[in-house]
């Protein structure tokens, strides 16, 4: 909840950042009586509640839209071609505010099964019961250096 109490409960400030831009409001209860007091309580707890909608929404269309590098993008989104000692196809995913990090080694396990076994467990971090189909129509080529 982003509804703070100031100057000892005389003021209420209700703030939250969206898309990077800070909103904010204040609400007096100086001269009120308990019940009104109330009133602006909920309020002020209902101007957060609508910011954190807002603020969500915002979050989640930022996260679709984020771009991945060129040279590391598989074409699905959570998993990435990374070159250690040797390139291996990456798997990162949060779920449930629990991050998810697992690399398939190409040279161990060869494109075609690092590849599928990436796309198998990224399917079960994200609670998928099957692998959809476009994820395994091709598999990535693997640029030399």
């Amino acid at each position: 909840m982003a509804v703070y109490e100031l100057n000892n409960g005389q003021l209420l400030r209700v703030a939250r950042s969206i898309d990077g831009k800070l909103q904010q409001s204040y609400f007096s209860l100086i001269g009120l009586n308990k019940t009104k007091q109330r009133g602006v309580y909920r309020e002020a707890k209902a101007l957060d509640q609508k910011w954190q909608e807002a603020q969500e929404k915002a979050k989640s269309k930022r996260v679709r839209q984020a771009g991945t590098d060129k040279r590391h993008s598989t074409g699905v989104r959570g998993i990435n071609l990374v070159r250690r000692p040797s390139p291996a196809f990456r798997v990162q995913v949060q779920t449930d505010g629990k991050s998810h990090v697992r690399e398939f080694s190409i040279k161990r396990l060869g494109a075609k099964k690092a590849w599928n076994q990436a796309t198998k467990y990224l399917a079960e971090c994200r609670g998928y019961k099957t692998v959809p189909r476009a994820w395994n129509a091709k598999v990535p080529r693997v640029p030399r250096r």
